[in-house]
C-alpha cells in the first residue's frame, strides 16, 4: 500500500527550531539522539599553502571563523542536554567575540596532526571550534575542525573549505568590531539544520502496515549481532585499558584510482561492494585463528547509509538542510553462499557482486527514518546507561567489518549562500590560499575499526579509525595493508605495499 504523500499529510510547522529569550532550540530526533548518546565527534583538517605571514593569519582567523558561523551556523550549535540543540543569537560584537575567543584557538610550535589527535583522544563536551595552526615544528601551516557527530555527518569539508575562503579576505584583518552584524532569527533558522525525521514528515504519513514493514525490516538487521561473524578480536583486557584514538590512512595515487574506478564500471560493481569484499577477505586473512572456525555463520557487515535516497537533504523552502542523514544499515552475507576468504581476483569479484545484492535488501522503504524516530529515545537512554555503568558496556567478542563511504571531498564551484553581508564588507579581492592536503577522521570510542573511504583532488583513501583500547595498532595496520593488497589483486593495480 502506497503511503499518502505530502498534500495529504497534517499541517507541519517550517522549521523544527523556536524562539527562546535569545536562543534557538529544537529537541534531536531520529539518530542524532542515538549518535549524542554515543559521544562522538567529527574531525578534519587541512594544510593550507599561502604567501601571507602567520600574523596576518592570526590577525584574520577569529573575524574568518565568525563569517563562516554566518555562512554555516551549524557551527554555533550547542547541546545543553542529551535530546536538545541550541544556538546562542549573537546581538552584538562582544558576544561574537567571546564566541570566537573560546572556539577559534592559535596553536604554534606543534604540528596538524599532533592537534587533531589531542582533540580526538580527549572526551569534551566543548563547542565545535577551529584551530588555527602556525609556525608549526614541521609540516604545513594549517586548521583543524572538532565538532560533535550529533548533527554533521560529512560536512565538514565544507566548513574547512568556508573558513579558508573567509581566511583569504583582507577585511577580516579589521577583526569582528569591523564586520559585525547582528544575527537574528529570521536570517538564521532558514539555514539551521533540520533533522531527517522532521523532513521525513513532511512528505510521508505512514500507514500502520507500511510502520510494520519497517519494523520488521529493523528487526531483522538487528538480529545479525546475535549470529557468529568475522571479525577483528578485541585484546583480551580491553576493559582495563586506557582509550587512545587512532586515525591511518592508506592511499591511492590518481591514476590508480582512475585505474580502480574504470575495471569497477566495467565489471558492474561498486566501490563500496568491491571494498567490503577486500575487507572481509582481508579481516578473515589477517585474523585466521579468530576467523578460520567452520562454526562461523558469515560475515555481518555494518555500514552507514544515506537518507539522500529516500528524501532531498538540501535547504529549500524555508527548510534548512539535513546535516546528519544517516540512517544505521547492516547486511548478512551467509558462509554456505559464497567464500568469504577468496585470494584470487575472480574470487573477490564473486564476493563482491554478493555483497552488492545485500546491501540493499533492507533499506527499501523511507518508513525506516519513522521507524528510528520511535525508537531512538529509548535507544539513546540505554546507551547513556550503559557507558555509565562501573564496568562499562558489555562487549562482542569481535569487531564486525564497519565501512562508511565518505563519498569525494572536491572544491565548491559555488559558495555556500546566505552569508549575509559578505560581498558588502570585502575591501579587496581575496588572497590566495590554497587546501593542498585534507584528511577527515572522528572519536570512533565504539568496539570496531571503522574504514572511512573517501577521496581527495583524485586519491583514493580509505581511512582506519580506531580505538587501542580495543585492537592493537600493529594488528589493525597489518589487516589494514592486508586488505588494501587484496583491492590492488581484485582491480588489476600493481600490488605494492601500501602507503600508510
Amino acid at each position: 500500500m502506497a503511503s499518502t504523500q505530502q498534500q495529504t499529510a497534517q499541517p507541519a510547522p517550517a522549521s523544527e527550531w523556536r524562539l527562546d529569550g535569545t536562543r534557538l532550540v529544537r529537541r534531536l530526533r531520529g539518530v542524532e539522539l542515538v549518535v549524542k548518546a554515543s559521544e562522538k565527534f567529527n574531525d578534519g583538517n587541512a594544510a593550507l599553502e599561502t604567501p601571507l605571514s602567520c600574523e596576518q593569519l592570526k590577525r584574520r582567523h577569529q573575524a574568518a571563523w565568525w563569517r563562516t558561523r554566518r555562512a554555516l551556523p551549524v557551527v554555533g550549535v550547542v547541546y545543553p542536554t542529551l535530546d536538545q540543540a541550541a544556538f546562542e543569537l549573537h546581538q552584538t560584537a562582544e558576544d561574537a567575540k567571546r564566541w570566537a575567543a573560546q572556539t577559534c584557538p592559535v596553536a604554534e610550535n606543534t604540528t596538524i596532526t599532533d592537534v587533531y589527535l589531542a582533540l580526538a583522544r580527549h572526551a569534551t563536551d566543548a563547542l565545535t571550534s577551529m584551530t588555527l595552526v602556525v609556525d608549526p615544528v614541521r609540516g604545513p601551516r594549517g586548521c583543524v575542525s572538532n565538532i560533535s557527530h550529533t548533527l554533521m555527518s560529512l560536512d565538514v569539508f565544507t566548513i574547512m573549505q568556508e573558513f579558508m575562503h573567509q581566511l583569504a579576505h583582507p577585511d577580516t584583518e579589521l577583526g569582528i568590531d569591523g564586520i559585525f552584524s547582528p544575527e537574528t532569527a529570521s536570517n538564521t533558522i532558514s539555514r539551521l539544520p533540520q533533522s531527517l525525521s522532521h523532513a521525513y514528515s513532511l512528505r510521508h504519513q505512514p500507514t500502520p502496515q507500511e510502520l510494520q514493514e519497517a519494523l520488521a525490516m529493523q528487526e531483522r538487521s538487528q538480529e545479525r549481532w546475535a549470529r557468529s561473524s568475522i571479525g577483528i578480536p578485541l585484546q583480551k583486557d580491553c576493559q582495563h585499558r586506557p582509550s587512545r584514538i587512532h586515525n591511518q590512512s592508506v592511499t591511492f595515487e590518481p591514476s590508480e584510482a582512475k585505474a580502480a574506478f574504470a575495471f569497477l564500471k566495467q565489471s558492474g560493481v561498486s566501490l563500496t561492494a568491491a571494498f567490503f569484499a577486500c575487507m572481509t577477505s582481508g579481516i578473515a586473512h589477517a585474523f585466521p585463528e579468530t576467523n578460520s572456525s567452520a562454526e562461523l555463520d558469515g560475515a555481518h557487515l555494518v555500514f552507514s547509509a544515506n537518507g539522500r535516497r529516500f528524501l532531498p537533504l538540501a535547504a529549500s523552502n524555508g527548510q534548512g538542510p539535513v546535516t546528519m542523514p544517516i540512517i544505521p544499515g547492516s547486511m548478512w552475507i551467509d558462509a554456505k553462499d559464497v567464500n568469504l576468504r577468496p585470494a584470487s581476483p575472480q574470487g573477490l569479484l564473486r564476493l563482491a557482486r554478493v555483497v552488492e545484492q545485500a546491501q540493499n535488501q533492507d533499506l527499501t522503504s523511507p518508513h525506516l527514518i519513522g521507524v528510528l524516530d520511535q525508537a531512538a529515545p529509548v535507544l539513546a537512554k540505554a546507551l547513556e546507561d550503559v557507558h555509565n555503568l562501573p564496568d562499562g558496556p558489555p562487549l562482542p567478542a569481535v569487531g564486525r567489518p564497519t565501512l562508511t563511504s565518505q563519498g569525494l571531498f572536491a572544491d565548491l564551484q559555488k559558495r555556500v549562500p546566505g552569508a549575509g553581508a559578505r560581498d558588502a564588507t570585502e575591501m579587496d579581492g581575496p588572497d590566495p590560499i590554497r587546501m593542498v592536503d585534507f584528511n577527515t577522521g572522528g572519536r570512533n570510542t565504539d568496539p570496531n575499526v571503522c574504514f572511512a573511504l573517501n577521496s581527495f583532488r583524485d586519491e583514493l583513501r580509505f581511512n582506519l579509525l580506531f580505538d587501542e583500547k580495543f585492537f592493537d595498532l600493529h594488528d589493525v595496520l597489518h589487516m589494514g595493508c592486508t586488505v588494501s593488497r587484496l583491492f590492488r589483486r581484485l582491480v588489476g593495480l600493481e600490488v605494492v605495499a601500501a602507503r600508510l
